[in-house]
């Protein structure tokens, strides 16, 4: 198990109004990036936002791109074994994923937030629509247009299957238990995505909430 071990500049004494010397993070298997021995010290001056980051060097930035690998690697990973079952792969699981987080979607949205065309979805949602875990309706302003939900089958799998990758993300959180750095790594990871894709989010999340709230009318 890895400690990181993150330096705080004096200023911050002010703010939580004692003096804070080294805050710990536990890290879980970090292990298979470095030797158990090794060690990352952080620094981490007042910088505003925008400004050069001149204390993220290239290592780092590396060592990054190696966590996000593990992080990807292993929550697929925990998953396989269930989709393996129903005899369906990753593309069937993440189409299901974006279906239980924006019900309603439209097979066009589907494929932009995928980066795939319509003709490569086609066979992943076919299999999810003959095994009973998605189906079309027609919307209510236009009955040419059909978009996707899950069913009760494609709920229950969902569900089966997010209760497993929670459990790493809380684990993870748990660690650090302190909001203030985890909506840092929530904007971290905001960050990084296109202003296309941070507008796609942005319209599916709004387009959801006046739905609960029309439902509940």
């Amino acid at each position: 198990m890895f400690i990181i071990v993150i330096s705080l500049p004096q200023t911050y004494s002010i703010l939580f109004k004692k003096k804070i010397d080294y805050y710990c993070l536990t890290v879980f298997n970090l292990y298979k990036v470095f030797y158990l021995s090794h060690s990352i010290n952080f620094d981490l001056p007042l910088y505003k936002a925008g400004e050069e980051l001149l204390f993220l060097h290239e290592d780092k930035i590396r060592f990054m791109q190696d966590i996000f690998f593990f992080i990807h690697h292993e929550a697929m990973s925990i998953v396989e074994p269930i989709l393996d079952e129903y005899r369906i792969g990753l593309a069937h699981f993440r189409l299901m994923q974006f279906i239980c987080h924006y019900p309603g979607i439209s097979v066009g949205e589907l494929c932009s937030m995928l980066g795939i065309t319509k003709q490569s979805l086609n066979r992943v949602l076919r299999e999810t629509l003959e095994q009973d875990f998605v189906y079309f309706q027609q919307t209510p302003t236009d009955r040419r247009k059909k978009v996707l939900f899950l069913t009760k089958k494609g709920k229950k799998l969902e569900e089966e299957l997010f209760s497993l990758q929670r459990k790493q993300f809380v684990r993870a959180f748990r660690e650090v238990s302190n909001n203030t750095y985890i909506e840092g790594f929530q904007r971290i990871l905001y960050g990084m995505i296109s202003k296309k894709s941070k507008k796609m989010l942005e319209n599916l999340t709004i387009r959801k909430i006046k739905d609960k709230n029309n439902v509940g009318k």
